[in-house]
């Protein structure tokens, strides 16, 4: 009986209606070389002079994902930033900065290439999404598959061994009060590393040449009854600056009331992007957020960064996992801890359970170098 409590303490119970994403992303530069191999020999465009290049590379991607049974590949080539999120529509926006693929999994296939033909650019990028029912359950099977797939690809290039950097993004998306909503039915985690999960289906990939990461982002819209929590100050250059260190607070409290060491919120319409990194460092980059974080050497503590004058529709709440976070059962008992913080967050802020959504997605990401 001990032991079966103990497996208990580390399972997290996520609603059946979960949402579940995968997709692959590989990146190499454009180096002289490879432009130089794929253009045309004495002809130029003056509108669109990197044009025959990604399209000759854009062709040879797709002949690889077909021969691989790859359905879902895109071909980029414009240094945007790239996010996949579930929608039950499938289409894609693009903004300054960023590229993101909205689809359904079980029902939206389809290639395309994001070209700017007028722009030299540094990287590269091809992604692969994963498409069908149960993505965790044929994860390892779909990232075996893209792996074989970019090494051809990396060979058909001439690339140098260790050129293409290669990720696999696993994500579960609900909302923690989907019970209060009606939602019948949970299913239970321990949520293994994605190494361990893929071992059990006899794929292995040593760790110990990856960069991995875990952690969750929690969304909270900025209704009206959470603007009204605290007045507005409409004679500040900071008007609602107390309403967001009042959210602020309360999040740090129910963090630490949950045994969590660290978290960040952010206030100020920017896309967070937690990346592996050496050094840990925060920085604001246009649309962008930037976390950098080492799992195994993390800086403990609680941060925020907030718009200056304006009302934002929407905070995040990001929650970083380290190597200590994880148990020989997996990550189960750390995103139970982020359940436990934010249903103590959402009692601070008399949240309605039955009618407003409070959306965790979990983040389980491996990287490296093919």
């Amino acid at each position: 009986m001990l032991s079966r409590d103990r497996g208990l303490q580390h399972k997290v119970y996520i609603p059946s209606n979960a949402r579940e994403n995968q997709y692959l992303l590989a990146k190499f530069e454009l180096t002289d070389e490879l432009l130089a191999a794929f253009s045309q020999q004495g002809s130029s465009d003056a509108d669109s002079p990197y044009g025959y290049c990604y399209q000759q590379l854009a062709n040879l991607f797709f002949d690889v994902c077909d021969k691989h049974g790859l359905d879902a590949g895109q071909f980029i080539a414009n240094d945007k930033f790239i996010r996949v999120r579930y929608c039950p529509e499938k289409f894609t926006v693009e903004s300054e900065q960023q590229l993101t693929f909205l689809y359904s999994p079980k029902y939206h296939t389809g290639s395309r290439q994001f070209v700017n033909e007028q722009k030299r650019v540094r990287k590269i990028k091809l992604l692969f999404l994963a498409t069908g029912p149960e993505l965790r359950h044929y994860s390892a099977q779909f990232h075996t598959k893209v792996t074989e797939a970019v090494k051809e690809y990396s060979q058909l290039l001439e690339l140098a061994p260790g050129a293409i950097r290669l990720c696999d993004h696993q994500h579960l998306t609900y909302d923690l009060f989907a019970k209060e909503k009606g939602v019948e039915g949970v299913q239970a985690h321990k949520l293994r590393s994605i190494a361990n999960r893929f071992r059990a289906h006899d794929v292995v990939i040593d760790e110990n040449e990856l960069d991995s990461q875990t952690y969750a982002v929690i969304n909270l819209h900025v209704n009206k009854r959470v603007q009204k929590l605290v007045a507005a100050d409409k004679t500040s250059d900071w008007p609602y600056l107390d309403l967001y260190k009042s959210l602020y607070e309360r999040f740090v409290e129910s963090a630490k009331s949950a045994g969590l060491d660290r978290g960040i919120m952010t206030a100020n319409d920017r896309t967070p992007v937690v990346r592996s990194k050496a050094d840990s460092h925060i920085a604001e980059n246009g649309e962008l957020q930037t976390i950098d974080f080492n799992e195994k050497d993390p800086i403990n503590g609680f941060d925020c960064y907030f718009a200056k004058g304006n009302l934002v529709d929407s905070i995040q709440f990001i929650m970083i996992a380290s190597k200590a976070d994880k148990t020989s059962y997996g990550y189960g008992k750390f995103i139970s801890e982020v359940h436990q913080a934010m249903r103590d967050f959402a009692d601070k802020i008399d949240h309605d359970e039955k009618r407003e959504n409070l959306s965790i997605r979990v983040h389980q990401h491996i990287g490296g170098s093919i």
